[in-house]
């Protein structure tokens, strides 16, 4: 079975509506700032996404490009600005950051009323929180599954398996010092696939009955690509495709992240 994201999104963006035309007829719009910093590829296409789902809300999107040699203090002075000014609601950091750069200290200086993304853990991480979306909207129960996540990133692994274990869950976590990786997603009922990794997931790692997840995309030769293989899907039980799987419940939950972001800010309360 096929688990598409297009229509969970939908759903997500039809509970928004009302809240967001409340904002707009009010001339008050929210305003993402999304940030990007060099010329990664996969970032610029993730930030064109956002961006043409936001203008289809009514929300104001503003993109700001800093060079990949620009120093890292260039980039702490522009969010402390976007924090300060009130007419912008959230602040995306467009991860990967150049190499040099100090991404937790970068990222711990957003405002947590800015901070969209849930770096901080005062709003859901917009893919973890898109990934139980998927699950409860297609009725794949959590409960008395063996859960296996693969790659324990800041994005979505950590995230991810914090709000399972707030649920009483024990998921097995992964990475890249996991030595028998094939052995634990073989026995697992729902895995969740992350680690950026094209091809990591191949058909002889998972069962007949198992939910594959595929939230490790990346950009490849100008597409965008999963960690699974997609010899996988004729063997599971249920799969989300890459890309149109997780991707576009991801950008409902970061835009259901301005909304909530929205509500909270001084200049919404009056609406």
């Amino acid at each position: 079975m096929i688990l598409p994201g297009k229509p969970v999104a939908a759903k997500i963006y039809q509970k928004l509506q009302k809240d967001i035309q409340v904002f707009v007829s009010g001339k008050r719009k929210p305003e993402i700032a999304s940030i990007i910093v060099g010329q990664d590829p996969a970032s610029i296409v993730y930030t064109k996404i956002k961006e043409k789902q936001a203008q289809k809300l009514g929300i104001n999107f503003k993109v700001y490009h800093l060079s990949g040699i620009a120093p890292e203090s260039n980039l702490e002075e522009l969010i402390s600005d976007l924090n300060q000014n009130k007419y912008i609601t959230g602040i995306i950091v467009q991860l990967p950051l150049p190499k040099n750069f100090n991404q937790e200290k970068i990222l711990k200086t957003i405002a947590p009323a800015k901070d969209i993304d849930g770096f901080q853990g005062k709003m859901p991480a917009p893919t973890a929180a898109a990934i139980l979306e998927i699950l409860k909207f297609y009725h794949i129960s959590l409960k008395n599954n063996n859960i296996v996540i693969v790659g324990h990133g800041r994005l979505v692994g950590k995230p991810l398996a914090t709000m399972l274990k707030k649920q009483g869950l024990k998921p097995i976590i992964c990475d890249s010092t996991t030595f028998d990786l094939k052995e634990k997603t073989l026995k697992a009922e729902i895995i969740v696939s992350a680690a950026g990794s094209p091809g990591l997931i191949k058909p002889e790692m998972v069962s007949k009955t198992a939910v594959v997840i595929d939230a490790g995309t990346v950009e490849a030769k100008g597409k965008l690509i999963g960690d699974v293989e997609q010899a996988v899907y004729e063997k599971v039980s249920a799969y989300t495709p890459s890309p149109g799987g997780v991707g576009p419940v991801t950008v409902a939950c970061l835009m259901r992240n301005v909304v909530l972001a929205a509500k909270k800010q001084q200049r919404f309360k009056r609406i």
